[in-house]
């Protein structure tokens, strides 16, 4: 449904640049940070400090990882973590100049957006792509719905993440899928299995870890 383009991805933008570009790498490679490096005099020195947006969905666990790790640190950077409720309000805090980067879980959506905003303010550098081995979106519904295939979801209540990106992703595969045209739901993804178990909806178009929450909790099932 996605490919290698689209997944999620990290964005951080050089110093340097006074036109703040972004560029987007893959976090969780030591290869890729340290092509961030600063010269060995410079990482003396002084740590480079920029600040980078993220919002808390499993696809931005490389991002973390890094700074566990020290990869930022090795290379010279001093990460200051932005926290924000989706991938768009990342998007513009880049744009704003509030943020100089994003972590993995900006969609490429959400980039595009901001690139028809400031042509040029983003340049990818790596992704993270997910796959059907390595699961981030998926579709959630009551452990017990008699709903088998997304088809079953005509005329249903659906909800998705908030956003562009994620909104848009709901309605193509509920369409494609036989599903039909069908109006969706914005709600965090922090509460689409609470909804789902509270009745307010019937499934939810959302992001790990929010299924294997479900899962183990025992009110939602992959569909």
């Amino acid at each position: 449904m996605t490919s290698p383009f689209v997944s999620r991805r990290t964005a951080i933008a050089p110093l340097a640049d006074r036109r703040r570009r972004a560029i987007v790498i893959g976090a969780g490679a030591g290869s890729a940070l340290a092509a961030l490096a600063l010269p060995r005099i410079g990482r003396a020195q002084s740590a480079a400090k920029i600040r980078i947006g993220f919002w808390p969905v499993a696809a931005g666990l490389p991002f973390f990882a890094a700074i566990e790790k020290g990869y930022f640190k090795e290379a010279g950077v001093d990460v200051e973590p932005l926290k924000f409720a989706g991938a768009q309000q990342v998007m513009e805090a880049m744009l704003s100049g509030r943020s100089d980067g994003s972590s993995n879980g900006t969609g490429s959506a959400n980039l595009a957006i901001g690139e028809i905003a400031q042509p040029g303010l983003f340049k990818i550098f790596a992704t993270n792509p997910s796959n059907a081995k390595y699961v981030l979106e998926e579709f959630l519904v009551p452990k017990d719905s008699p709903v088998k295939v997304m088809a079953d979801l005509k005329g249903k209540r659906v909800a998705s993440g908030p956003g562009i990106q994620n909104v848009t992703l709901a309605k193509t595969m509920l369409e494609r899928s036989g599903a039909g045209v069908m109006s969706v739901t914005e709600l965090p993804i922090g509460q689409h299995v609470a909804a789902i178990a509270a009745g307010q909806i019937d499934a939810a178009y959302t992001l790990e870890p929010t299924g294997t929450i479900g899962r183990l909790n025992g009110t939602c099932r992959v569909l």
